[in-house]
C-alpha cells in the first residue's frame, strides 16, 4: 500500500505499541501521516518518529489531538487569546468515561490512563496556557473492584510561567461520557461544559443525561471531522500541521512524568 503512488497520506489509528513501526514506514515512503495519540509509549520511540519525519522533508506528521478542533474548545481558546479574561492562572480538566479500556490481556497498566486518556488534557493545558510544564505530581487509584487497573488518575501540573493545572481522569462514570474544562484567568473564567450554582442534579445510567454524551464519538464527532478535513487540506496545500509531532512528544513526556510521580512524593519534571 505504501509503495502505491496513488496514496498521498495515511491515517494511523493502530494500537499505540504499533505507532512507531507504522509511522516510520509511512514517513519513509513519503506519505503525510495523521498519527493518533499517543505519538508512542516511550520518548525514545517518539524521537525515532520525529527523526523519520525530519528526514522525510516532503512528508508531514500531524498528531491526533482532536480537542484542538472541537468547536467549544477552540472558542474557549479564542476568548483566552483575546485578552478579555486576562492572564491564565489555572486550568482544570475533567475527563470521565463510562468504562475502563483494557489492553490485549484484559489488564490496564497504570501508565495507560495517563498516556492514553489524560494525555488529551495535558495537550489542552499546553495549548491554552501557551507554556511548558515544569513539574508534575500525580496519583492513580483503582476504585471499582472489577476494574482491570487504575480507573482514577489525578495530576497537578506546574507551568514554567507560573500557571497551574489540575487534571482528573476517571474511567467509571456509568452515567455518561462527561468532559469539562475550566480556564480560570486573572479577570474571569472560561468554561467548556456548564455548571449550576444553586441546584442539585442526579444522573444515572438509565436516566436523563442532560446534554452529556453516551460515548466519546458522540461528543467529539464534529472535532474528528474538522481534524480530518484540516489534515487533508494540508496534504493538498502543504503547510505546517496544527498539532505537530513535537506537540505529541511533549504531551507524552508529561504523561510519563505523571506515571513516575505516582511513586515519588516529590515533584517530577517531564
Amino acid at each position: 500500500l505504501l509503495s502505491y503512488s496513488g496514496v498521498d497520506a495515511v491515517v494511523i489509528a493502530s494500537p499505540a505499541p504499533a505507532h512507531e513501526a507504522h509511522a516510520v514506514a509511512a514517513l519513509a515512503a513519503g506519505k503525510d501521516v495523521l498519527l493518533e495519540k499517543p505519538i508512542a509509549l516511550t520518548l525514545e520511540a517518539a524521537d525515532r518518529i520525529l527523526a523519520a519525519a525530519a528526514s522525510a522533508s516532503a512528508a508531514r506528521l500531524q498528531i491526533g489531538f482532536m480537542r484542538r478542533y472541537d468547536p467549544a474548545y477552540t472558542e474557549a481558546v479564542s476568548v483566552v487569546r483575546s485578552g478579555k479574561v486576562g492572564a491564565v492562572r489555572f486550568f482544570k480538566g475533567v475527563d470521565r468515561d463510562r468504562d475502563a479500556p483494557s489492553g490485549p490481556s484484559g489488564s490496564l497498566a497504570r501508565a495507560d490512563i495517563f498516556a492514553e486518556s489524560a494525555i488529551h488534557d495535558f495537550d489542552v493545558a499546553r495549548w491554552i496556557t501557551g507554556d511548558e510544564v515544569a513539574g508534575v505530581r500525580a496519583s492513580a487509584l483503582t476504585l471499582a473492584p472489577d476494574a482491570p487497573g487504575p480507573d482514577l488518575a489525578l495530576a497537578e501540573l506546574r507551568f514554567v510561567g507560573g500557571a497551574a493545572a489540575s487534571i482528573e481522569t476517571y474511567r467509571g462514570a456509568r452515567y455518561a461520557y462527561d468532559i469539562r474544562a475550566e480556564i480560570v484567568c486573572s479577570e474571569g473564567i472560561v468554561c467548556v461544559g456548564g455548571f449550576a450554582q444553586r441546584s442539585v442534579e442526579v444522573l444515572l445510567p438509565d436516566g436523563d443525561r442532560r446534554d452529556l454524551s453516551a460515548h466519546f464519538l458522540d461528543r467529539f464527532a464534529d472535532a474528528y471531522l474538522i481534524e480530518l478535513r484540516d489534515f487533508l487540506a494540508g496534504v493538498r496545500y502543504p503547510r505546517p500541521p496544527r498539532v505537530s509531532g513535537e506537540d505529541g512528544r511533549r504531551a507524552l513526556a508529561i504523561a510519563l512524568a505523571c506515571d513516575r510521580a505516582c511513586d515519588d512524593a516529590h515533584e517530577v519534571a517531564p
